[in-house]
């Protein structure tokens, strides 16, 4: 009687050889003395598979619980020609890789297709709560299976399930094994140290990622390919402006400090360059570490932060930059409008001073529905928010965008233009207003996250 072949089993998020140990194995198998067997990450099984393949090397794959599913969309979707390119291409590299789209582009459409194709049990991973409840009901709507929600006080596994991040982290090495494939919504989050183990301890062997904003300043997002494929697809808003996104103009509006406020920013911009000429850091990259470490130890250091922090501060709340703010809200009495700033503090004065609805991350739930639902319809045209609604918020009535400060992040701005790109029946030309303060700092800032395609 021949033998079993060995197997390749699945194990708290590593792949286990079980039996006789082949004659060949792939470098990242290592020893395991505790069990006395060699292990790798689950992320790898589809490359040990392809490996043992090759080599005509007989072991069975034992990893994944997944499930065949006979899924047909219920929803009457018409792809766009880019959707369809960006599925194909997504099929041509063995449904691996990940799709690069505007915001407002129809991602969403690309993940349903590629649920519907797979056929297989598929883990979906959002975000944010918020997100995974737009998930959720989209999924609801699309197949006539039970959908399973992990996250959010919901702790049920169906053979199609949402999820978030932070939950589907928590329990990567429990779960890894029951989906076959996997979507990582606004996936340039996923290089994160603890997000990373979501791919890497799971046995998916089909992967799709989709984001907006690709590229991370930390140029982490190099790692995507290793944990989920390549980059498959990629359309910018200068190729869909006008035919399905819609058309937008972007403004960029300069104000002045007040005497007052221009001596206070140059008292503190004195203390900040002479420290940093006489201590020789660099304010940037590695230099910006260095100069918070010093803080600790340094008074001068400690003075020469609180300086930055206070030059920041003097920028974010000028006056004029309100009297700028109440001009456009004039302007635009009838538009939907979004304020965006960089600090709470600016959010909660603009609140305060022109009677608008704030979204903080304080905003507890079912006031920020109540606060979105009211904008979607007629009762509210303008909120105004700090970082919370850079995802996640589908409203394709709003036109008007009004960033009155911001990192130098190029993917901030360009999910904040998102916002207003979704075409809504009778959709007039998007503008996004950047009010920037003359002969500040905040210009650099503004220079450096204006490059985009959004500008081309």
């Amino acid at each position: 009687m021949p033998a079993s072949p060995p197997q390749l089993v699945y194990d708290a998020g590593t792949l286990l050889i079980e039996g006789a140990v082949p004659p060949l194995l792939p470098p990242q198998f290592v020893w395991d003395a505790r069990v006395e067997k060699y292990r790798a990450p689950a992320v790898l099984r589809r490359g040990s598979l392809g490996f043992f393949a090759k080599r005509h090397i007989n072991i069975e794959d034992c990893c994944s619980q997944a499930k065949a599913l006979d899924l047909h969309l219920s929803l009457a979707l018409t792809s766009r020609p880019y959707q369809q390119a960006a599925i194909t291409a997504w099929t041509d590299c063995g449904r691996c890789g990940t799709v690069v789209l505007p915001t407002g582009a129809g991602k969403t459409f690309v993940a349903l297709t590629a649920i519907a194709d797979v056929g297989r049990s598929t883990l979906v991973v959002a975000p944010t709560i918020d997100l995974m409840n737009q998930w959720y009901s989209l999924l609801v709507d699309a197949f006539t299976c039970e959908i399973g929600i992990l996250g959010g006080g919901y702790h049920e596994l169906r053979d199609i399930t949402v999820t978030t991040y932070d939950s589907a982290y928590r329990y990567a090495a429990d779960y890894g094994n029951r989906f076959d494939l996997l979507i990582c919504d606004e996936v340039h989050h996923l290089p994160a140290p603890s997000y990373r183990q979501i791919p890497l301890l799971s046995t998916a062997w089909f992967r799709l990622g989709l984001t907006a904003t690709y590229e991370r300043l930390d140029y982490t997002h190099n790692d995507l390919e290793f944990l989920l494929g390549p980059v498959v697809y990629k359309c910018g808003i200068d190729k869909l402006k006008g035919e399905y996104l819609a058309d937008y103009e972007i403004i960029r509006i300069r104000t002045t400090l007040t005497d007052e406020e221009l001596a206070r920013y140059r008292q503190c911009e004195n203390r900040y360059q002479a420290f940093l000429q006489g201590s020789g850091i660099k304010p940037f990259g590695t230099g910006w570490v260095d100069f918070l470490k010093a803080s600790g130890y340094r008074p001068e250091a400690r003075d020469a932060l609180l300086a930055k922090f206070e030059m920041q501060r003097i920028v974010i709340n000028s006056e004029r930059k309100l009297e700028v703010l109440d001009s456009l809200l004039k302007q635009h009495w009838q538009d939907k409008i979004i304020i965006f700033t960089e600090h709470n503090e600016l959010v909660y004065r603009i609140s305060s001073e022109f009677l608008l609805p704030a979204i903080t991350h304080q905003t507890k739930a079912r006031e920020r529905k109540w606060i979105l639902d009211s904008f979607k319809g007629e009762l509210l045209h303008a909120i105004v928010t700090s970082k919370v609604l850079n995802e996640g918020i589908d409203v394709p009535s709003a036109k008007i965008a009004i960033v009155l400060s911001g990192s130098a992040s190029p993917r901030e701005y360009l999910q904040r233009l998102g916002r207003i790109l979704r075409k809504g029946d009778g959709q007039k030309r998007a503008i996004l207003y950047e009010v920037v303060t003359s002969a500040t700092r905040e210009m650099e800032v503004s220079a450096r996250r204006r490059k985009t395609d959004a500008y081309t």
